[in-house]
């Protein structure tokens, strides 16, 4: 019984996180979240990213033939990391945050790339050998903490869009993300380092 409602919960929050992105058709929730530097980095792609995530989870079960086709170009998940690396360092870019805002075919491409970007590492992370995870998770780290200390050190506006400051607190945001993502590389690092020793001296003491 315990397994079961695990299973359903599970389940249920696979759903509400795959239908999140509807929640942008409403358009006064969608200005809010824009209209701020911050929320639109910080909140609303991490949702994208995690919505295809879940939806991922939920149509692979259903549709195995897919599934294993998307397997078959993604070897050892370098596919995977690269479409996620090229999606998220072309939305850093201030140029591609204003476009999104004002033009509404690259809103949604916005959408769909981060959507898409989360279904590909839901179905890539785990093909991926430890030192291709340690490179795109460091890389990811560094691409998003140069992007926060050009947006918190730059005295003018790089985006039309949004307000001196609000690109000072993005800025502030993308390196402390960054010093996380750091420290899950480095956490990875080490416990395949550890890994490595242990398998070193298995063989040695077999």
């Amino acid at each position: 019984m315990t397994r079961l409602r695990s299973s359903l919960f599970l389940r249920a929050t696979r759903v509400l996180l795959a239908l999140l992105p509807l929640l942008l058709l409403w358009p006064a929730l969608r200005h809010a979240i824009e209209s701020r530097m911050l929320t639109h980095m910080l909140l609303e792609w991490p949702l994208l990213f995690a919505a295809g995530w879940a939806a991922h989870g939920l149509l692979g079960a259903r549709m195995p033939h897919l599934a294993h086709g998307l397997r078959a170009l993604d070897w050892r998940g370098w596919s995977s990391a690269t479409f996620v690396s090229c999606v998220a360092i072309f939305w850093m870019l201030p140029s591609a945050i204003d476009a999104a805002l004002l033009l509404a075919p690259m809103a949604a491409a916005k959408y769909l790339s981060w959507w898409f970007a989360g279904a590909a590492m839901a179905a890539g992370w785990r093909r991926m050998d430890p030192e291709l995870l340690l490179f795109f998770v460091g890389n990811l780290a560094w691409m998003t903490a140069t992007a926060g200390m050009l947006y918190l050190d730059t005295p003018a506006r790089l985006c039309v869009s949004y307000l001196l400051d609000d690109q000072r607190w993005t800025g502030t945001a993308l390196i402390v993300l960054a010093l996380g993502l750091g420290w899950v590389a480095v956490r990875r690092a080490m416990r395949s380092g550890s890994v490595g020793r242990e398998a070193v001296e298995g063989a040695r003491a077999s």
